[in-house]
């Protein structure tokens, strides 16, 4: 497995699901991180580029060797297995702040929640509701904010971070202003201006992929990243092992489930996990995820992702369940949705 390493040269810019026709608001803002089908994309396109792809033969299938390794259609990921995308800081990789902990700025200290001893009766079955066991005033859940590895250990065994990083501390939103221009005329087109917003990240800062199956891919140095088609400095070195995305195999009654990655459960707001019950959750706001389908000219379908960082507190039904947990959950597990990390919770 390698890394693909993306270090912009310039401000970054990832659409989202939100329309941004005329009339349908004039404000579209940057999805960051983005999506892991995304980056894979990008990635894809590079392997592509670098096997001498025409993208006319390949559309009518006239290219089968490429795409046997990288996929005929979006949905496709071919001989290909992705992980993440993941945000690095200094070299290091960042992972979402578990929307079990919440963090008072007033105190400067952390409060936990934990599923409730009694049960609810709920339309998905027997819950236990989240509650604080760890009360600080003020303290809430923090959402696009990261830890890095050694504080997301200490909070899958059950401790406390040290440290996190808000949006703040990686990119800078930079405002944009845009018309439409016909460039026949040469002129503006009336009532085309719109506004975006732009991520500038910060010195030392990165995005980063994991890729299976392309060890002896060597991509053009630079690559077009993102909306504007912005540029980017990539290197592909081999993946540093890590043992934070995996299940140490070991038997455990009781696990909490933290998502690295959005996952994609079909809509679905927990996912379905063989010989395993979920007992309670703490679930960030859904994330909607569109985009462009190439190969056949028209929107993709619509989907409902649950984001990074939510939380699953469960229990098992059969003996060795969660020992078996994979690296990933849900759908599209080879693009790098649904990545878990695997930590302890006495229920």
């Amino acid at each position: 497995m390698k890394t693909w390493q993306f270090e912009a040269l310039d401000s970054l810019f990832f659409r989202g699901a939100k329309p941004f026709n005329s009339g349908e608001g004039g404000f579209l803002d940057s999805q960051f991180p983005p999506s892991a089908q995304t980056m894979a994309g990008v990635i894809r396109a590079a392997i592509a580029e670098s096997m001498g792809v025409d993208w006319q033969k390949f559309r009518s299938n006239a290219q089968p060797d490429i795409a046997a390794l990288i996929g005929k259609d979006s949905d496709d990921a071919g001989k290909l297995k992705f992980c993440g995308p993941y945000i690095c800081e200094g070299g290091q990789r960042l992972y979402p702040v578990p929307l079990h902990l919440l963090y008072s700025n007033k105190k400067n200290a952390w409060g936990k929640l934990q599923p409730a001893k009694g049960s609810l009766k709920t339309d998905m079955g027997e819950k236990r509701l989240p509650e604080v066991i760890i009360k600080v005033e003020g303290a809430k859940p923090l959402e696009n904010a990261w830890l890095n590895e050694a504080g997301f250990t200490k909070v899958l065994q059950g401790q406390m971070p040290n440290k996190f990083y808000r949006e703040e501390d990686l990119f800078i939103a930079e405002a944009r202003t845009g018309i439409g221009r016909d460039n026949v005329k040469r002129k503006v087109n009336e009532g085309m201006l719109y506004f975006t917003r732009h991520i500038r990240l910060k010195e030392g800062v990165s995005l980063a992929m994991d890729v299976e199956g392309a060890d002896d891919i060597k991509p053009a140095s630079m690559l077009r990243l993102g909306g504007e088609g912005r540029m980017a400095n990539v290197s592909v070195k081999k993946a540093v092992d890590s043992h934070l995305c995996e299940n140490d195999g070991k038997h455990q009654e009781t696990a909490m489930i933290v998502l690295l990655t959005h996952g994609d459960f079909g809509g679905e707001p927990e996912p379905d996990l063989a010989g395993v019950d979920i007992v309670s959750a703490c679930v960030g706001k859904v994330v909607r995820e569109g985009g462009w389908d190439y190969r056949h000219g028209k929107p993709k379908p619509l989907k409902s992702l649950v984001p990074a960082g939510s939380v699953y507190f469960v229990k098992e039904k059969e003996k060795g369940a969660i020992a078996k947990l994979g690296a990933h959950i849900g759908n599209r597990e080879k693009f790098g949705y649904g990545e878990i990390a695997v930590g302890t919770w006495e229920g």
